[in-house]
This record gives structure tokens, C-alpha cells and sequence, in this order.
């Protein structure tokens, strides 16, 4: 706020003394001897306040400008270390309980249809938070509407037809093919999830071209995350964004992270 009250006092400043400068040539131009010379000097003095001005709002502006790039930098640090260093490894972790405890103590095959019930809710419910979440944590929205501008689906394995199903997708316009074509389901069980697993990300550097986003869909930008848990294939995690500026190195830790919160809900079978 102060500093935009310091811009705006610049210009009122610059733009007093250039109407002096306009005032002072005209009478200067009527003015004979020494009064030529004194106005003169005078319209000088102000021309050279307007260029005195103009530069030191010029690097107003390019302080601003450093502080914001600073501050940018910090916030992408203090990010990289919240994922890698507290999400990455508790979400590994909290898969790693759950699919022990689903193993220990399995669903038994006798239990009620509304636990059951109760159960897939809770597991839509995770889904939900994290489909959301990985769209407000990478591209978020910006002005003027405040849109979202990144997508995020989640893909459904089934071992039996070796098909994927869309299971959910955020925001609601612009939603992927609910069924994907054979080219694409191999390029998704094969390059992502197979052997274990492998994220896969559409950076326009190493990547340029993925089955996932077909042309047109109005997105470039691409990671997709296996989503596993021991040797149980479950899906795949995928965000889209429309720009590859979009996502940066640490999204990619983001969305692994996300993978194992979801692949934890899957595990408790």
C-alpha cells in the first residue's frame, strides 16, 4: 500500500512539473534578457525534475519487481520442502499402515452391505479432496473469473478387461473421455503403471505428446501417477494444465503424494 501511495505521488509530482515545463516555455517565449534566461533556467530545472522523477519510479518499480521474484522463490522453496520433506514421505507411510492393516485384518467377506457402503463413501470422500486439491495446488485459479485452469482425473483399473474407467474428474467442464481408446489404455498400462509404476509428465522438453490429453482438449501440460499399492495395480492419478510453465519439478512430488493418500483408501478392501 505504501509503495503504490509513493507511485501514485510520483505521477502527481511528474505531472505538475511537466505542466510547469509547458507554462514556463510559453511565457519564456515572451520574455526578453535576463527574464528569458531565469524562465529558461527554470524550465530547465523542471524538465530535468520530470527525468529525476521518472528514474527513481523506474527503480521502484524494479525493486518491486525483485521483491516479488524473492518472495516467488521462497514460496517455491518453502513448497519443495513442505512436499519432500513432510507430505512425500507421511503419504508413503500412511500407505504402507493401511495396506499392513488390510492385510492383517482383512474386510471380511460377511460384512453388511451398508459397511460396505460406508466404506466406498469415505473412499469417494478422499477422492474428492484429492482430485480438488491437486488442482488448487498446481495451476490455481486466476482473474478476471477465477476458473480453474488445471483438471484432475483419476482412472480406474480393471485387471480383468484391462480397461480404464474414468472414477472421477475436477472441475466439471471440459471432463476427459470417460472411456479411453485401446492406443491410450496401452500407452496408460504399459508406460505408467506396469513394472511397478512410473510417473509420466508432458513438459514440452522431454515430453511433447501423451494419449491422456487428445488435441484440442486445450491442454499441454501433463503428469500422471501410478496409483499402487504392494502389487495391486488401482489406477492412475492424472492432472492437466494448460501451459507447461504450469507445473513445475516439486507438482511432481505433489501428485505422488496425493497417488499414495488415494492408494490407501483402495487398499482397505
Amino acid at each position: 500500500m505504501a509503495e503504490r501511495g509513493i507511485h501514485y505521488l510520483f505521477l502527481l509530482f511528474s505531472a505538475v512539473l511537466g505542466v510547469a515545463v509547458a507554462v514556463v516555455s510559453v511565457w519564456a517565449d515572451g520574455a526578453q534578457g535576463a527574464d528569458k534566461k531565469l524562465w529558461a533556467l527554470i524550465a530547465g530545472m523542471s524538465a530535468f525534475g520530470v527525468v529525476l522523477i521518472t528514474h527513481f519510479e523506474k527503480r521502484l518499480v524494479e525493486k518491486g519487481k525483485k521483491r516479488a521474484e524473492e518472495r516467488a522463490i521462497r514460496a517455491e522453496a518453502d513448497m519443495a520442502k513442505l512436499y519432500s520433506t513432510t507430505l512425500r514421505p507421511l503419504s508413503g507411510k500412511l500407505k504402507a499402515l493401511t495396506t499392513l492393516y488390510a492385510s492383517a485384518a482383512p474386510l471380511p467377506s460377511s460384512a453388511t452391505v451398508q459397511s460396505i457402503s460406508d466404506l466406498q463413501q469415505k473412499r469417494q470422500e478422499v477422492l474428492n479432496g484429492v482430485l480438488a486439491g491437486a488442482v488448487s495446488l498446481t495451476a490455481p485459479p486466476v482473474g478476471p473469473a477465477f476458473l480453474p485452469r488445471a483438471r484432475c482425473s483419476f482412472y480406474l483399473y480393471d485387471a480383468t478387461t484391462r480397461d480404464f474407467k474414468l472414477e472421477g474428474t475436477f472441475p466439471g467442464q471440459r471432463t476427459p473421455r470417460s472411456v479411453v481408446d485401446p492406443v491410450g489404455t496401452a500407452h496408460m498400462k504399459n508406460e505408467i503403471l506396469g513394472g511397478g509404476g512410473k510417473t509420466f509428465r508432458i513438459d514440452g522438453v522431454h515430453e511433447t505428446h501423451s494419449y491422456l490429453v487428445p488435441p484440442g482438449a486445450g491442454y499441454k501440460a501433463v503428469i500422471a501417477v501410478p496409483v499402487i499399492y504392494g502389487t495391486k495395480e488401482i489406477g492412475i492419478l492424472s492432472v492437466d494444465a494448460p501451459d507447461y510453465s504450469d507445473f513445475i519439478d516439486h507438482h511432481v512430488t505433489l501428485m505422488e503424494s496425493l497417488a499414495d493418500i488415494l492408494a490407501s483408501t483402495y487398499a482397505l478392501t
